[in-house]
């Protein structure tokens, strides 16, 4: 039965779309949704943009294959740099195209059309322009999955870098800092979309500035800015056509401003500023 339509998803829980003799096809509005238990038989589609950082979430957990959001594909593709990892592990991949789906919104994942595939998705039949629905139904016909150690593909930590204003935190995501974090201004290299905001809040920053993956469907890229208004907490993101998302440093470093919150806008942040300039305006606040 098609549920597209009406499939609703609260925050990172994984919703059951549909279940037959080859496996499960699973959905969540963020592949961290499928970080932790095992999805050797499942399909699983997240609304995290397709790159290093989040591809290996499905594939560590033993996901039969996933598909996510392009992200752009931005900087050197890097959007889309997780479906070359599963490749290695002939694990099928997909990214449905930016405009086709919003970020953090699962559901939208099966309603896009695929813009980009790996070779072990196109084994199966996935060609782009098919939806992101066909896709996965194509890749349950694979074998099942297998837990795959990448524990050296990514880096967990969050960095600093120390400046004369205070503490600029460099992680890939803030579901990976623990703890409240007031005085200090993050830069992320996952999205702005609403998932985002439901992370930075549990850390509770002076200032947040992330990936705009593109913007996506409805500017969903961007969304968690809004959100984070809400809280009066500071927050931008750059352009991902001027820092790789999924890597840090890139954000701080390359990283052109593309989106203000009113909040980070009454500081002086400004569209067309650098990640850099922001982040010292939003510690200097």
């Amino acid at each position: 039965m098609n549920k597209n339509e009406t499939l609703k998803i609260e925050g990172f829980e994984a919703v059951e779309y549909f279940s037959g003799k080859n496996g499960r096809i699973m959905v969540g509005n963020s592949l961290t949704s499928f970080e932790k238990g095992l999805w050797t038989n499942d399909v699983v589609l997240g609304a995290s943009f397709a790159g290093v950082p989040t591809g290996v979430l499905p594939l560590r957990q033993g996901a039969k294959g996933w598909i996510a959001h392009e992200a752009g594909p931005g900087k050197d593709e890097a959007g889309i740099g997780g479906l070359m990892i599963a490749d290695e592990y002939s694990v099928p991949a997909a990214a449905i195209a930016t405009m086709e789906a919003r970020v953090g919104d699962g559901a939208t994942l099966l309603t896009g059309s695929v813009s980009r595939c790996n070779n072990a998705a196109k084994a199966l039949g996935v060609t782009p322009g098919q939806s992101g629905e066909e896709a996965a139904h194509l890749m349950l016909k694979g074998k099942p999955g297998r837990q795959i150690d990448l524990s050296n593909r990514v880096d967990e930590e969050t960095h600093s870098v120390d400046t004369p204003d205070g503490k600029v935190c460099l992680c890939w995501s803030t579901s990976r800092v623990v703890g409240e974090h007031p005085d200090d201004v993050f830069c992320v290299a996952s999205h702005g979309g609403k998932t985002m905001a439901l992370y930075a809040l549990e850390i509770n920053p002076k200032g947040v500035i992330c990936n705009d993956a593109g913007k996506g469907k409805d500017n969903s890229g961007v969304e968690g800015l809004w959100e984070l208004d809400n809280h009066g907490i500071m927050a931008a993101t750059v352009s991902t056509d001027s820092a790789r998302i999924g890597y840090p440093m890139e954000t701080y470093e390359n990283g052109v401003i593309s989106a203000v919150n009113k909040t980070a806008e009454a500081k002086g942040i400004q569209v067309g500023q650098t990640a850099k300039e922001a982040a010292k305006l939003m510690l200097k606040s």
